[in-house]
């Protein structure tokens, strides 16, 4: 079975609007509705897990019933960052699913991924044990202490930049999950940063420019942009 987990516990300080990202109504649905559509309509996935942020759990489960997202199974209370989030769904997941699951993470303020990537990053962990979306840099990267300037860059070619959904079996993240608190790996932005920490390499699926996150109102507005495009 596959299972998505899609993570919406965060609040972005720096967000200039007066509700979380995820929740932003853009021409008349939210944000994580377009997210959570996209897995519905994916014939791979079997069910859908929400991580969410306390006091708004009612809210996803009536978007559920709207929307008719059938493959939404349970919304668990989501953590204070990407790691917890996804631990505490994680944690549910063992009770509940199969150890050789398929469980795809995806961060409910990526509403542009496709079809195909997702597919991609399962087939990737089918084969590899894990499916990390990555791109590779455009752009030249440079190291900085306080971020006005800097003396070292690293070669583009050399440099991916992490998206998601990332796949994994529900048994190495029970496992791995397990190890960070041991080894008081914590408090990681998402699962990626945590497996790097404990020395796990990562394997790479398909990435797309296309697959924005939405971290700020620019976002939102390129977002309505790009869904438009033909």
């Amino acid at each position: 079975m596959n299972i998505a987990l899609i993570l919406a516990g965060g609040v972005d300080p720096n967000f200039r609007m007066d509700i979380p990202k995820q929740f932003v109504i853009v021409e008349n649905r939210p944000v994580i509705v377009y997210t959570l559509q996209a897995f519905q309509n994916h014939p791979e996935i079997d069910m859908i897990l929400v991580s969410c942020l306390s006091g708004w759990q009612e809210m996803v489960k009536a978007y559920g019933k709207q929307f008719n997202i059938t493959k939404l199974t349970e919304i668990v209370e989501g953590g204070p960052d990407g790691q917890e989030s996804i631990r505490r769904g994680v944690v549910w997941l063992t009770k509940n699913c199969k150890p050789d699951d398929v469980v795809v993470i995806h961060d409910a303020i990526r509403p542009l991924v496709t079809a195909d990537l997702i597919s991609d990053s399962i087939h990737t962990c089918r084969k590899k044990g894990m499916g990390v979306a990555a791109v590779r840099s455009m752009d030249t990267v440079m190291l900085t202490v306080d971020g006005e300037s800097g003396k070292e860059s690293i070669s583009r070619y050399h440099i991916r930049r992490i998206q998601t959904p990332q796949s994994y079996r529900l048994d190495y993240l029970d496992r791995v999950h397990q190890e960070a608190v041991e080894k008081k790996v914590l408090y990681c932005v998402d699962n990626n940063s945590m497996l790097a920490r404990l020395g796990e390499t990562i394997y790479f699926s398909k990435g797309s420019d296309f697959n924005i996150k939405l971290n700020s109102v620019e976002d939102v507005e390129m977002f309505k942009a790009l869904y438009h495009m033909p």
